[in-house]
């Protein structure tokens, strides 16, 4: 063994001992402990004398790792020692820094992995040869590639590019992307001594400085094959819910309730526009409560249900055309009708009061068609004779003449005159609005801890949006400051295959409007908006990094993130939005094994062991399920033993407010928590015999289901105590 090799060993080893005591197979009381992984990010010495694509590939690896919250140290290449990796056991060496490496960099980075450390790097330079990672001579073009990890997804790359693919003729690798059509590898990865690397044999991302444009599960690739786990996740995401895409699902809501909380949804919308047929709203709610989900009414104007259109046609909604209102899967209704209005608000209101919903989300009360608006008058509303016969009496003239190409009114040729009928529209649609607002406020004063929302297409993007289907923005301002009220915003659909930095930009409009911090939303429809790869995303269907970007953008203004819809995300991307709302967290180990968690919100942290006993600064802590710790807001240390002393003991399992604190005794929990608006539902393993809030006995709802009884507190800030029998 050369000295060089001697003293990078002895070196390493020693700073392992020291920095890494503690970690799983070190630490003295639990084995198996997730680890808490420290980062190098190798940064090229000159960053202004790189190429374009090498700026853009250098800011996308490091975009691609803020965004999913790995925490990483920056560590020059100019003059690569071991003191300068030697506390490290992952790196990420991107390319403009790896063609720096001068042969004793080689030597240093070689030696680290052959000792431990984990290495990604991309591009082709030096240290391939010195990890025997070889290309083919030829190159091949790259126009379609899949990630080993899904392969049944194809990837498509909008700017296609010569790639030397990785010769894996001695199968010493493992494959994890090839190129579509030859089959060949472009990303790879292996052992190499004790340590392992990932290999891209191309640049990661040349187009782009976010990340996005060619390999959508670089975070997917650290966790599976590196082990570098995101440890942090927040119940904080929303999803709609409509049961009819599930209809043929064999699958029962009881399993679908867990599942959710699985995924650590906080709130579902469910689509309310089957109240008048056989689903089970009420068998629907008691699951989802009994795993501690909170569930609002989706109402969908101005359609109602089928139902109330098939018993109901003299109220049916007119396109410009003067044909039924049947748009897409919408059947729309003349609301525009007192009559019509009188007997929705009849039907709904024993639907809403008489079961136990958390909220309501008055939802896309907009003119069709979205979003071309005139340029589909097959599809163009309103024209029912109400609108006909009022819009005539203010202008002179009847709005179905806006589609005669004949008549002097046309919308193409007489701007004036469409200016006057969209202008009508929007107007329409505030009073509209307001009408059901009002209704939804008398329902609000009848429930308790009760919220609405009001869910509209968003046209501060693209403005020609607001004349097509008549939506304001300042109009539903108005409503929401009116009636103090939370406001979704979705992007409409022509703007789904634009990138996720359209909610930075809705974040920057609505928050100097908006500034109740949990009263903003921002909505996302998950469908197959880059069709082979428009926009330049590779993945169809929104997945792993756009899915992370998209969330972090509406997280960035403090957004609730709301998603449609919990069928059409895949499972993975789950976990991705979930830890992407925690990117903040900090989760530092101390040399005798502790952690310091510091977070700014209530957070899951991923132990990665079950049968295990925690102290949080100094105390007993049972606020905790599987291998999962419920950790509150602060700064926290924690301290691990196994096998747990007492996995009998009373647990807090969930809560879907914020945690602010909680002692635990044998027979009670006492917490401090915070719910803005609705319930604050807590999940626990032992049957309560006694609640207080404030100091004052009080009668919640209990939900009970196989040994887990969920307590549904008051919403607010409060202090609650939960006791057992003696």
């Amino acid at each position: 063994m050369d000295n060089f090799r001697l003293k990078f060993l002895i070196g390493f080893t020693f700073a392992t001992i020291l920095s890494f005591c503690g970690y799983a197979g070190i630490n003295s009381r639990v084995d198996g402990i997730n680890r808490i992984y420290r980062i190098a990010f190798i940064q090229p010495s000159d960053t202004s004398k790189l190429s374009k694509e090498e700026k853009n590939d250098l800011k996308s690896l490091k975009k691609s790792l803020d965004v999913a919250g790995f925490r990483y140290k920056e560590v020059s290449v100019e003059g690569l020692g071991i003191d300068k990796i030697k506390d490290y056991d992952a790196a990420i060496l991107p390319y403009a820094s790896a063609k720096e490496l001068k042969p004793d960099g080689i030597k240093v980075l070689k030696n680290a992995v052959e000792s431990g450390i984990k290495l990604l790097f991309d591009g082709i330079t030096g240290i391939n040869d010195a990890l025997g990672v070889h290309t083919l001579q030829k190159s091949i073009v790259i126009s379609k590639i899949r990630d080993m990890q899904y392969p049944s997804d194809v990837l498509y790359w909008t700017q296609q590019s010569a790639v030397n693919p990785i010769d894996n003729s001695s199968k010493q690798h493992e494959i994890l992307c090839i190129d579509d059509s030859t089959k060949l590898p472009i990303v790879v990865s292996g052992n190499f001594g004790k340590g392992k690397y990932i290999c891209y044999s191309t640049l990661f991302d040349p187009n782009t400085d976010k990340g996005y444009s060619r390999f959508p599960f670089l975070i997917e690739s650290l966790e599976n094959v590196f082990g570098l786990k995101r440890l942090a996740e927040r119940r904080h995401v929303e999803m709609y819910f409509d049961p009819g895409m599930r209809y043929l699902d064999t699958i029962k809501i009881d399993n679908l309730a867990k599942q959710w909380k699985a995924l650590k949804i906080k709130r579902i919308y469910a689509a309310g526009w089957y109240y008048d047929d056989k689903y089970d709203y009420k068998h629907l709610l008691k699951v989802c409560h009994e795993n501690g989900i909170l569930v609002y009414c989706w109402l969908e104007t101005p359609m109602i249900s089928e139902k109330f259109w098939n018993n109901h046609p003299e109220w049916r909604e007119k396109t410009a055309y003067l044909k039924d209102a049947q748009i897409d899967w919408r059947f729309l209704m003349n609301l525009a009708n007192a009559d019509c209005r009188k007997q929705v608000f009849a039907e709904l209101k024993e639907f809403l009061v008489n079961n136990d919903w958390d909220g309501v989300d008055f939802a896309e009360m907009y003119f069709e068609p979205s979003p071309v608006g005139p340029e589909l008058p097959e599809n163009f509303t309103p024209m029912n004779d109400i609108v006909r016969e009022d819009f005539k009496k203010q202008s002179g003239f009847d709005p179905v003449l806006l589609f005669d190409t004949k008549s002097q009114h046309y919308w193409r040729t007489s701007n004036a005159d469409w200016r006057k009928f969209a202008d009508y529209r929007k107007q329409l649609c505030y009073q509209l609005k307001t009408y059901f607002l009002d209704y939804l406020s008398e329902i609000k004063l009848q429930k308790k801890d009760f919220e609405v929302m009001l869910t509209v297409i968003d046209v501060s993007i693209t403005p020609e949006v607001s004349d097509n289907i008549g939506e304001d923005t300042e109009n539903t301002l108005k409503c929401c400051k009116k009636y103090d009220i939370v406001l979704q915003e979705e992007d409409p659909s022509s703007c789904w295959g634009l990138t996720p930095e359209r909610y930075d930009m809705m974040g920057k409009l609505y928050r100097k409007r908006v500034k109740e911090k949990n009263k903003l939303i921002f909505d996302c429809n998950v469908v197959s908006s880059h069709e082979k790869g428009y926009g330049g995303f590779p993945s169809e269907k929104p997945s792993g990094e756009e899915i992370r970007q998209i969330t972090y953008n509406m997280d960035l203004h403090n957004a609730r993130p709301a998603f449609y819809s919990e069928d059409a995300l895949f499972p993975r991307d789950f976990v991705n939005i979930n830890t992407v709302l925690a990117r903040d967290v900090r989760i530092d180990e101390k040399l005798d094994g502790k952690w310091v968690v510091s977070t700014p919100y209530t957070v899951l942290v991923n132990l990665g062991v079950k049968n295990i006993s925690v102290k949080m600064d100094k105390s007993d802590w049972y606020a905790m399920d599987d291998d999962y710790v419920i950790i509150p807001e602060g700064k926290h240390e924690l301290e691990f033993f196994t096998p747990a002393k007492d996995s009998n003991r009373l647990k807090l399992i969930s809560i879907s407010g914020e945690l602010k604190g909680a002692k635990f005794s044998d027979n009670s929990v006492e917490l401090d928590y915070s719910e803005e608006y609705v319930p604050c539902y807590i999940s626990i393993n032992k049957k309560p015999e006694s609640i207080y809030i404030d100091s004052k006995r009080a009668n919640c709802d209990i939900y009970s289901n196989e040994g887990i009884y969920t307590i549904k507190l008051p919403a607010g800030v409060h202090k609650a105590k939960i006791e057992l029998k003696n």
